[in-house]
Parts: structure tokens; C-alpha cells; sequence
């Protein structure tokens, strides 16, 4: 029979909560991983395991996105402390008028 602390230690692990709250921490630095130029003109959606999924509001926004992604991963998992992300997936939506 399991003890409680073991059923919660790998309850956690199996679900991998540590990683989801640090994936939501490192999002938080996502206006000074993109830059003061870009950030107005995007908006981070949420993530799928290892993938930031990021709404452009521009063409010009997503391409630019697109070029610096493996960039942008690094500084997020830089701000993290550990690799927590591999992918950008880039959506091109224009911003709702109250988001402007």
C-alpha cells in the first residue's frame, strides 16, 4: 500500500505541474523576449506542452516572429532557468477593437 506523500509525488510528476507553473512564469516575460518594437503587435494565447502559441496582429508582426523565433524560445527559457519551450506556432488574427 502507497502512502499519501508517495500518491501526491507522483500525482505531480505524472502531470507535471512544477513544468506548468514555470511555463506560466516564463510567459511572463514575453514583452522583454520579443522587444519594445514588436510587442504591441502580438499577444501570447497560452502554450501546448513545449509550444507558445502566439497571436500576430499583422503580417509583418508574424514574419517578423517567424525570424526570431528560435530566439525568442531561448530568451523564455533563459528567463526560466531551464528549456521548457522548442516552438513559437504563430496565428495571424487582427487585434479586436477593445485590444487595440
Amino acid at each position: 500500500m502507497k502512502s499519501v506523500r508517495n500518491l501526491v509525488e507522483n500525482l505531480w510528476s505524472t502531470l507535471e505541474l512544477d513544468k506548468l507553473s514555470s511555463r506560466n512564469r516564463a510567459l511572463k516575460y514575453w514583452n522583454i523576449a520579443v522587444g519594445e518594437k514588436i510587442s504591441p503587435m502580438c499577444s501570447v494565447e497560452g502554450f501546448s506542452e513545449s509550444t507558445v502559441i502566439v497571436r500576430a496582429f499583422n503580417p509583418a508582426a508574424a514574419m517578423e516572429l517567424r525570424y526570431r523565433s528560435s530566439e525568442i524560445i531561448a530568451a523564455l527559457n533563459e528567463s526560466a532557468g531551464k528549456e521548457l519551450f522548442l516552438f513559437l506556432k504563430i496565428t495571424l488574427r487582427p487585434a479586436r477593437e477593445r485590444e487595440r
